[in-house]
């Protein structure tokens, strides 16, 4: 088996048989600049409908404490241009670190906040780590949920 196939087929197992708990959110992780962003409470809940519904799977990662993480809810998640796009084109999930940390683990994941997106068919797109302010983001990240060809412009539009 090749390593990009390989790869796939460990991050599918991964998201699948991670054995995760399915926990509620406070108010102040669902919602970033006073709009619902991240709309599912469990990894499992939010991986479910991207496939039943054949979008992307977008997580972040973070942690108690981290002042990045906040940083980047509320400058990066909460911009109107990601926002949209995020609501249109992805399941996404804030997941606190310490509610999975076999999957980090297993991930590879170091530090916070990590985005990670994930297609429907279970192949990771891209994992980000650290803080990315939204340009950035939106250069990076949009692409990847566009269904068809990038509309790369139309997300970074609103960032000149």
């Amino acid at each position: 088996m090749n390593r990009s196939r390989f790869t796939t087929v460990v991050a599918l197992a991964l998201l699948l048989c991670a054995n995760l708990p399915v926990f509620g959110q406070s108010a102040q992780h669902q919602y970033a600049g006073g709009n619902k962003i991240f709309t599912h409470s469990s990894i499992e809940q939010a991986w479910q409908l991207a496939v039943k519904e054949q979008r992307p799977l977008l997580v972040m990662f973070e942690s108690d404490h981290c002042v990045y993480c906040r940083r980047m809810l509320s400058e990066t998640y909460g911009h109107p241009a990601i926002r949209r796009m995020l609501a249109r084109d992805a399941e996404t999930v804030l997941a606190k670190a310490e509610d999975y940390r076999p999957l980090i683990k297993r991930m590879g994941i170091r530090g916070y906040p990590t985005t990670l997106v994930v297609s429907p068919e279970g192949k990771v797109l891209d994992v980000v780590e650290g803080f990315v302010d939204a340009k950035a983001f939106s250069e990076r990240v949009i692409p990847l949920l566009a269904k068809g060809a990038p509309r790369v412009g139309e997300a970074s539009a609103s960032f000149k």
